[in-house]
């Protein structure tokens, strides 16, 4: 009897081991900047005086407020155009996206060291921008009679720098780990407002985006997924990895999570409905050898996600696993969902 009663003393604490173990490596859910309401009324007037930058005279930069037909001169046509939420298209190129609306270029974005930049360039140490750049936690936009003044946060100074040149703007996205310039996005005042990636106070009108169809948003929810998956492999790829392998049934698996994130309001790796990761891939069924899950939630776009998950150090960590072979992701709004599978090896009979 004593032993029988050792035994199942011994079997609880290594079941209270397991427990534990298992509760503090789950990585929580992200969430990101854009999850309160940002823009403010400002019953005073605002001070739209900043110090600013000249503008880039070479670059990818010199590109906004150009025709599309000077973009394709230059750049060729787009491997693919997506839709957005904000009115514009994404032209995909690769390394380089081109955000075009009614057939001007308003923004662009790359993590290309192999692109010109300037006045900075990728992988640029953080303290030689700091040393060139004026910061300023407000960087204010005057359009017409309007102005809009943007707050950075103190998480914002550290690896999401909001820099003005005159009328153009450029977010700057820190890699905290490295401590360099992984990516930036140039951008016109109207698409900055339009997006509100920051604190923002503002007088006279707001710059509204129209609603999308259902059937837009679908295609937005798509695109959205294509590009966090496409971002995803280059940080693997930079950082000595493999890239994923595109798997339906984990983009499928992945977007249903989003979805019924959405729909139910909730952000966790567990499903009221249809439970865990693990139970949740035993549904299609997918079969693996290892498998683990990035979610996060408010993020205005897939750049800003992916730059969102590089510098969280759990998320980081598992977007840029060796180990896993294949992925999937699916966003739906601002919900975001990666899972990463390392494949069965050939003798196990293979990947469904």
């Amino acid at each position: 009897m004593k032993a029988l009663f050792r035994i199942l003393i011994i079997a609880t604490i290594i079941g209270l081991i397991f427990y534990y173990a298992t509760i503090d490596n789950e990585h929580a859910p992200l969430e990101g900047p854009n999850s309160v309401q940002q823009a403010i009324p400002s019953e005073q007037y605002i001070n739209d005086y900043n110090a600013a930058l000249s503008p880039p005279e070479t670059g990818i930069s010199t590109m906004i407020g150009q025709p599309s037909d000077v973009l394709i001169q230059n750049y060729g046509e787009p491997k693919r155009i997506d839709t957005t939420t904000y009115g514009y298209e994404w032209w995909i190129y690769e390394q380089l996206m081109f955000g075009i609306e009614q057939g001007m270029v308003t923004q662009v974005y790359t993590n290309s060291e192999d692109m010109d930049v300037s006045p900075y360039t990728i992988g640029q140490p953080v303290e030689d921008i700091y040393r060139m750049t004026i910061m300023d936690a407000e960087v204010s936009v005057t359009i017409d009679e309007n102005i809009y003044m943007f707050t950075m946060s103190e998480e914002d100074t550290k690896n999401r720098l909001l820099v003005k040149f005159d009328t153009l703007y450029a977010q700057l996205y820190i890699d905290e780990v490295e401590g360099n310039l992984a990516g930036v996005r140039f951008m016109n005042g109207k698409t900055l407002v339009l997006h509100q990636p920051y604190e923002m106070q503002f007088v006279g009108e707001m710059i509204e985006k129209e609603t999308p169809s259902s059937f837009q948003q679908f295609e937005i929810n798509q695109a959205n997924a294509e590009q966090l998956f496409e971002l995803t492999n280059i940080y693997r790829q930079k950082f000595g990895g493999e890239p994923l392998i595109p798997f339906e049934p984990l983009n499928e698996t992945a977007a249903a999570h989003s979805e019924d994130m959405f729909l139910q309001d909730y952000i966790s790796h567990e499903s009221p409905t249809y439970g865990s990761l693990e139970q949740r891939l035993e549904k299609k069924p997918i079969s693996y050898e290892e498998a683990n899950e990035n979610v996060a939630k408010a993020y205005l776009d897939a750049i800003e996600a992916v730059h969102g998950l590089l510098n969280s150090a759990d998320h980081r960590a598992i977007m840029l696993d060796e180990q896993y072979t294949h992925g999937g992701t699916g966003v739906y709004y601002n919900y975001y969902t990666q899972i990463f599978i390392k494949k069965n090896f050939p003798e196990k009979s293979g990947l469904h």
